[in-house]
């Protein structure tokens, strides 16, 4: 996987050896796109992209402690489901939470987001901190840059919607 920006305007690095840093942009304030992220009437709208499935299951008890939960059915029928457990939440400028594919309940890992305005912009940076580097790999290995990007295109419309 390549690292850096492409003309999508989404950012990915690897700044160590567990880590995935994903970093994009919106012209919007932070309490939208912490709105955009949270709420799953939201959330149902972007996560899942579009070319490849549709979204069956945005479950959210958006609390500390609360847990989450999405499902995906392929286009090829297979379900795809990740859940996990809210760690710390400072709306509207911070969220850290387990993440689990549901193949793998023995590798979480924590999703840290971060919201950052300035100008009327606002920049997302999410965290992604697996327990291994094995384990960061082998989700590289499935393709999920190429999703992950639909998805935060699909994000930023929605933000796009929000801000008018």
């Amino acid at each position: 996987m390549p690292a850096g920006t492409s003309e999508d305007g989404t950012q990915l690095d690897l700044p160590t050896d567990r880590e995935i840093l994903i970093t994009r942009s919106f012209a919007a304030p932070a309490r939208i796109v912490f709105e955009a992220i949270t709420r799953p009437e939201h959330v149902r709208r972007w996560w899942a992209p579009r070319s490849r499935g549709e979204m069956l299951v945005c479950e959210v008890d958006f609390r500390v402690g609360g847990g989450w939960r999405y499902v995906m059915r392929t286009n090829s029928g297979m379900e795809v489901g990740f859940s996990g457990k809210f760690l710390e939440i400072e709306a509207p400028l911070r969220v850290v939470q387990t993440e689990i594919f549901d193949p793998f309940p023995d590798a979480a890992s924590v999703v840290t987001v971060t919201l950052r305005e300035a100008a009327g912009r606002t920049t997302l940076e999410s965290r992604i901190l697996y327990p291994s580097r094995e384990v960061r790999d082998q989700v590289i290995a499935t393709g999920m840059e190429h999703g992950m990007r639909e998805s935060y295109r699909q994000l930023t419309e929605v933000v796009d919607a929000l801000a008018r």
